[in-house]
């Protein structure tokens, strides 16, 4: 979810300027974790809105982004009314909803007629490095040839039957910033298997201390 520090970052400002965000557009951030892209729409003299279900990063938010109304609740039941919104955004948000179709639908309810929504998320798992050590860690439990092309919002999405007005893919990465900032991380995934991690993440160990993994982001704008 989108954050000061978020690996969506740099589709951000290619999604507000293709989705027409500016001055007084209404913008609706879902799973805007601590407002990083909200601050973006802000600085373009959007009116913007957030909602997550992490209550300390509504805070953060509201902290970061003082005249934005930030508030906690499903993405499944959005606190407000019907076309409320000239663009509501998704940055990898969608796929953590409890139902990720009824999420898009509700996205819609409270999308003006004529707005858009813009969904961005992972792009393919083969062009995504980090996968790629996840699967060499634990390929019992990753096996990128298995993994499908389409996921259950691209599925939603064709399901929502509305035109794509736009859509691409933009390069970006995932970093840790130490060795042990990417442990953490695999643990909080529940791989075990971390006596091959010098082998396998050596590749992406940068000057730094740090690890880098390349990944591509596909975002889509689609009519309401």
């Amino acid at each position: 979810m989108a954050s000061a520090s978020s690996p969506t970052s740099p589709a951000w400002p290619i999604v507000a300027e293709i989705a027409g965000i500016d001055q007084g557009t209404a913008v609706l951030d879902v799973g805007c974790g601590t407002g990083g892209f909200c601050a973006l729409a802000a600085a373009r003299g959007a009116a913007v809105h957030g909602v997550d279900g992490m209550a300390d990063s509504i805070a953060r938010a509201g902290e970061r982004v003082p005249t934005g109304d930030f508030r906690v609740a499903l993405f499944e039941r959005l606190p407000w009314d019907d076309d409320t919104f000239d663009v509501v955004t998704g940055f990898n948000s969608f796929q953590y909803a409890l139902d990720p179709g009824a999420a898009l639908e509700e996205a819609c309810r409270v999308t003006r007629p004529g707005g858009s929504l813009a969904v961005c998320k992972y792009g393919r798992p083969a062009e995504n490095e980090f996968f790629a050590l996840l699967a060499a860690l634990a390929p019992e439990r990753v096996d990128l040839s298995r993994l499908p092309e389409s996921d259950n919002v691209d599925l939603a999405i064709e399901h929502l039957g509305q035109d794509v007005r736009a859509s691409g893919v933009v390069p970006s990465a995932i970093c840790f910033p130490s060795h042990a900032a990417l442990l953490a991380a695999l643990q909080a995934a529940g791989i075990e298997a971390l006596d091959r991690l010098p082998d396998t993440a050596g590749r992406f160990r940068q000057h730094s201390g740090g690890y880098r993994f390349e990944q591509s982001l596909k975002y889509r704008i689609i009519a309401v």
